[in-house]
């Protein structure tokens, strides 16, 4: 079970359910290592500009995050597995999760109820 006070959420990559996490720490390191900027990166995935290195790092780094001790070489036979497009719709869905504003949501909840 995941904790999204904690950041975490689950990513769903083909029969298997992982717990990801993706930290402060975690998102300057996927930055550092693609040399891109973390929003650029999510809009390139959105406009399908992704490379392959691009989701075995961000991946590795969730699932890190989550608990999971995964290498490359582990999470690059899991992207063979799931296939590039799959793979790249888990990594958008989480890096939404991971940069939306979670205090508006609680914000718009507070008024819906009032």
């Amino acid at each position: 079970m995941t904790n999204p006070l904690k950041g975490q959420i689950e990513v769903t990559l083909g029969s298997k359910t992982y717990k990801a996490r993706l930290t402060i720490d975690s998102l300057v390191k996927i930055e550092e290592e693609l040399d891109t900027g973390i929003l650029e990166l999510a809009q390139n995935i959105a406009l399908a500009k992704v490379r392959i290195r691009t989701l075995l790092v961000v991946l590795r780094h969730s699932l890190r995050g989550g608990g999971n001790d995964f290498d490359d070489k582990k999470v690059g036979q899991i992207i063979s597995d799931v296939g590039i497009v799959t793979a790249s719709t888990e990594v958008a869905k989480l890096l939404v999760a991971t940069l939306n504003d979670n205090d508006s949501d609680e914000e718009d909840k507070k008024k819906a109820i009032e």
